[in-house]
């Protein structure tokens, strides 16, 4: 059996990927050990900018028909509230995000998979791999017991925290322990129950965090200090559960009906490389951290949308080894920095010290009452902010004015109207792993119209657009240049200031909606140096 991509674990990271490459029409097997999927809420949130991200290849707005977007933020001090963020004010389409429990995240997933002819091979397990030149040779056990063996272009390794791919590697999975036992419950709340989606209350007696993600279903959870790692795991009862709600500013809160209650503990673990030839990490597989912030399965989905499009283009022809290389140098700089901030959210979060205590509490009162902070923390939840400035994949920007979007940020999804009257989303032209190449003005450059000519693929992994800056008063005027234009459109000043770029200029954006590089119209070469640097000889 051959296949291009095999992915091991079809979890949300391991779906991800999945819809990606079916989307971009590259050939995939997806496996799961497991018979079904797990039924536990588990993650429950996917953020704005895993929403965009997951709508090039899907209809996100199915996360958002059966979620609860994330409105409204509460923070208290012994039951006081102090702050509050409302996150409707967030950049995107999608806002800040939606509640939404794993298990639902899943099944959309998988339906959206099942309704484009595939499915997961389940109760289906890699038992080794073997990297060959051009191949890896994976061997697989089946239900029934019986072996087979999978000779996949490349495999990816999305099965969690104790990942047979990693180990397989042999790669070190370094990290330490946080020393606490982390209680969770999904239960019913009745009485003084706080009005918002999000609820932080702090106390001397520690931490308490409540999520509401159903019609009257909320997470509950709380931190316990351990004296000893080597403790065993034991579930809350539905009493110790109702006791925390006491002693940390919930006294008059009431817990009923419980649907899960569980233990779980943290570690914070990365590997160094995500990449090892022919074979690939993402998701806990890679990287497993405190749940701080929720950015752990989200983090896992992006690094499949990183992922996809370049195991696209490589296997089309469209770019060599060079731009899979990139795949760890960007993933590995993000999954190291949300390591850490999750580390500190955490530390300081659940500190024993009054006077650290005081300190925190001191600070965020005061700090939480400015927009521009209350903006800067809905921009890192919804992990618009991920960037890769660093990024060897970054061309040039020879933009004379190069204030705005620099290279390796994300791209705001704009909006303009084609040539026929229809409306187009630059997100769009994205589906299929392209890169969009965007100029604003000169619309009749030829340099401009024949980017990306002779490359290997170009027609699945690279589009044009030419936008025509219009506003009210404008738009009839140039409406007949537009039609005359070809792939043409009109773009309201408004929206195009998204980009920041001024009146005329272009843009590279990649499939996954960062900024590649960018220039002036008068010089083009920058444009066509970028293609050049990883495509196929």
């Amino acid at each position: 059996m051959r296949t291009d991509v095999l992915i091991c674990g079809a979890g949300p990271v391991g779906l991800c990927l999945a819809a990606q490459l079916q989307a971009m029409g590259v050939s995939y097997q997806i496996i799961d050990k497991n018979r079904q999927r797990s039924e536990k809420s588990k993650a429950l949130v996917v953020w704005g900018r895993s929403l965009e991200l997951l709508n090039i290849c899907m209809d996100a707005s199915e996360f958002v028909d059966v979620g609860r977007p994330v409105r409204k933020a509460r923070f208290f001090d012994e039951g006081v509230q102090f702050a509050e963020i409302k996150f409707s004010r967030s950049a995107g389409e999608f806002g800040t995000g939606v509640l939404i429990p794993q298990s639902l995240t899943e099944k959309l997933l998988e339906n959206h998979l099942q309704l484009r002819g595939a499915e997961v091979q389940r109760e289906t397990e890699l038992l080794s791999f073997e990297q060959r030149n051009d191949e890896v040779a994976c061997v697989l056990q089946n239900a029934d017991g019986s072996q087979n063996t999978v000779n996949a272009k490349y495999l990816v390794g999305c099965d969690g925290a104790h990942s047979v791919v990693r180990h397989g590697l042999g790669f070190a999975f370094s990290g330490r322990k946080d020393g606490l036992r982390w209680v969770l419950a999904d239960v019913e709340l009745s009485g003084d129950v706080p009005d918002a989606d999000v609820a932080s209350l702090w106390s001397r007696a520690g931490i308490l965090l409540l999520f509401h993600f159903g019609e009257n279903v909320w997470r509950v959870v709380a931190e316990e200090r351990l004296a000893d790692d080597d403790v065993p795991k034991r579930d809350p009862t539905l009493q110790e559960i109702q006791k925390h709600l006491n002693e940390r500013g919930a006294e008059n809160v009431r817990a009923s009906n419980p649907t899960w209650l569980s233990e779980f503990r943290v570690s914070e673990r990365k590997v160094e490389n995500y990449r090892a030839g022919r074979v690939f990490l993402a998701g806990d597989a890679a990287h497993v951290h405190s749940p701080a912030g929720g950015q752990g399965m989200n983090t896992g989905i992006q690094d499949s949308c990183n992922l996809a499009w370049k195991l696209a283009w490589n296997l089309r022809g469209t770019a060599n080894s060079e731009l899979l290389d990139t795949y760890s140098n960007e993933r590995s700089e993000v999954g190291a920095m949300v390591v850490k901030a999750t580390s500190h959210m955490t530390r300081l979060a659940t500190t024993e010290s009054r006077v650290l205590q005081t300190i925190r509490n001191t600070v965020a009162k005061i700090a939480l009452h400015f927009d521009w902070v209350q903006d800067k923390v809905r921009q890192n939840l919804a992990e618009y902010s991920v960037a890769y400035r660093s990024s060897q994949l970054n061309g040039s920007d020879a933009r004379s004015t190069k204030s705005g979007l620099k290279c390796g940020d994300r791209v705001p999804d704009v909006r303009w109207i084609d040539a026929s009257g229809e409306p187009q989303a630059l997100y769009q032209y994205m589906s299929g792993g392209r890169a969009v190449f965007l100029v604003l003005g000169s619309t009749h450059n030829p340099s401009s119209q024949s980017w990306g000519h002779g490359i290997c693929g170009a027609e699945e992994s690279l589009r044009s657009i030419h936008l025509v800056v219009v506003d009210e008063l404008s738009a009839k005027k140039q409406e007949s240049r537009v039609h005359a234009g070809g792939n043409v459109g009109r773009v309201h000043r408004d929206e195009i200031n998204k980009l920041e770029l001024g009146q005329s200029g272009w843009l590279i954006i990649r499939p996954d909606g960062y900024l590649a590089a960018a220039g002036e119209c008068e010089h083009m070469e920058a444009a066509t140096q970028w293609l050049d640097r990883f495509a196929n000889d």
